[in-house]
């Protein structure tokens, strides 16, 4: 550090705790950068930022959280992609449904296979979750910062009236009417703002943010993780660009660097629950359920989306998955998914969910027992979601939850295909 580094830092792969802790390393690259002009601004601005990347690096030691309220970013506006499966189509048996009867003047169908080719998680809508996004806050010292702290509209073609009628134009007003046309499918109109913006204050590290935010609603990709890589460069303590940088490789493919920024989040604060459910949908399409299980069922219960990422665990261990007879633990997946659905009865998880539900996870049963699985267990334990464990109490279980959301369904077609598919798993009976 005398001679060879006297003016630079080592590369972070020759040194273990700068590999290990990113964030770490990128503080000390500002903070030591040749351009004072491009070091924190104050003490008090690098404090800030070393006691954020203190808490990560407890965070992921300990394994027990360090949140903490941040002054630049609000918190995450909502989280978009609960839903992490697209509706299944087709039986939930594959082995199980049987030749569809034909109604009058229609051919015999074959039951249609829930396995197909399709990809097991739902992609993830960019334009959605980049508005999702936590917003910077507005600075205090804006001339309309008490102007936009009384504004009570959030629809955007409302909110751009309201701003129109501004006492004079300043930065956050600015920055929020490029916010309400992105939210508005104005996406050119916002770009044009934006670049005129970026003109007048190109050092202006919100106009960077915002730069990434319209980029990946306008589908850039690359230019979006460009603008939030030059943010977190910036802010190495704050979670909110880690976040998107997770989102923006995720959509790029990368899905290693996804579960990895994913993970530093969600492994800090875990009040951004986007975060986890973009981690298990990461580890689901790299083929990783246990470890997609393991970040749903993290969700603390007092998170209003518990319920959600519980639903999404009972998908995880069994979506797109067929079990042979000797595969144990498909058999220990069946019974902590039929136990999860019925440990959402205290949730208030609707009834047609609840169905919906329980005939997966029955679907799946059928499947295994149909391969040749068998029960080794007391009578008493051979139960799964109120239906004996063989052939013929599954299907009578499949049967009685189809039948229910036949009486839940709203449209008379959706309440004819429920009872088909309740005809075709119900056990042969001679009445």
């Amino acid at each position: 550090y005398t001679n060879v580094f006297v003016d630079s830092l080592p590369d972070p792969d020759n040194i273990e705790v700068f590999r290990q802790y990113e964030s770490f390393y990128r503080l000390l690259v500002r903070a030591t950068d040749p351009d004072p002009a491009r070091r924190f601004a104050s003490a008090q601005e690098m404090a800030e930022q070393l006691t954020g990347v203190l808490r990560e690096v407890v965070s992921l030691q300990t394994g027990r959280a360090r949140p903490a309220l941040s002054t630049l970013f609000g918190p995450e506006l909502k989280v978009t992609d609960t839903e992490l499966f697209p509706k299944l189509a087709g039986d939930v048996s594959r082995l199980g449904a049987r030749v569809v009867q034909p109604r009058k003047g229609q051919q015999p169908q074959l039951p249609a296979s829930a396995n197909g080719t399709a990809a097991l998680v739902k992609h993830v809508d960019a334009p959605t979750a980049a508005l999702a996004l936590p917003v910077p806050r507005v600075d205090p010292s804006d001339p309309n910062a008490g102007f936009l702290a009384g504004l009570m509209t959030t629809a955007p073609a409302e909110l751009l009236g309201a701003l129109a009628a501004a006492p004079a134009a300043s930065v956050e007003t600015r920055l929020r009417q490029i916010r309400a046309w992105l939210e508005n499918g104005d996406a050119a109109t916002a770009l044009n703002a934006l670049q005129t913006l970026e003109t007048e204050r190109p050092d202006d590290w919100r106009v960077v943010w915002y730069r990434g935010a319209a980029a990946l609603v306008t589908g850039d990709e690359e230019g979006a993780a460009l603008a939030f890589d030059a943010i977190y460069d910036a802010f190495p303590g704050e979670p909110a660009p880690k976040l998107a940088l997770g989102l923006c490789a995720e959509l790029l493919g990368q899905l290693d660097n996804a579960a990895e920024y994913y993970r530093l989040v969600w492994s800090t604060d875990p009040s951004y629950v986007s975060a986890a459910f973009g981690l298990a949908r990461v580890q689901l399409a790299a083929g990783d359920r246990r470890s997609a299980v393991r970040t749903l069922e993290s969700v603390p219960e007092s998170s209003i989306h518990y319920t959600a990422a519980r639903v999404a665990a009972v998908r995880a261990r069994l979506r797109g998955r067929t079990g042979a007879a000797s595969d144990v633990p498909f058999l220990e997946d069946l019974r902590a998914a039929a136990g999860q659905v019925e440990a959402l009865d205290a949730y208030g998880l609707d009834p047609a969910r609840r169905e919906q539900l329980s005939a997966e996870v029955l679907g799946c049963a059928l499947d295994w027992i149909l391969s040749g699985g068998q029960v080794v267990a007391p009578a008493a334990q051979r139960v799964l979601l109120g239906s004996d464990l063989d052939e013929r109490g599954l299907r009578f279980g499949l049967e009685r939850s189809y039948r229910t959301l036949a009486r839940l369904a709203r449209g008379g077609e959706e309440r004819i295909d429920l009872v088909e598919r309740a005809n075709r798993y119900r056990p042969r009976t001679w009445v």
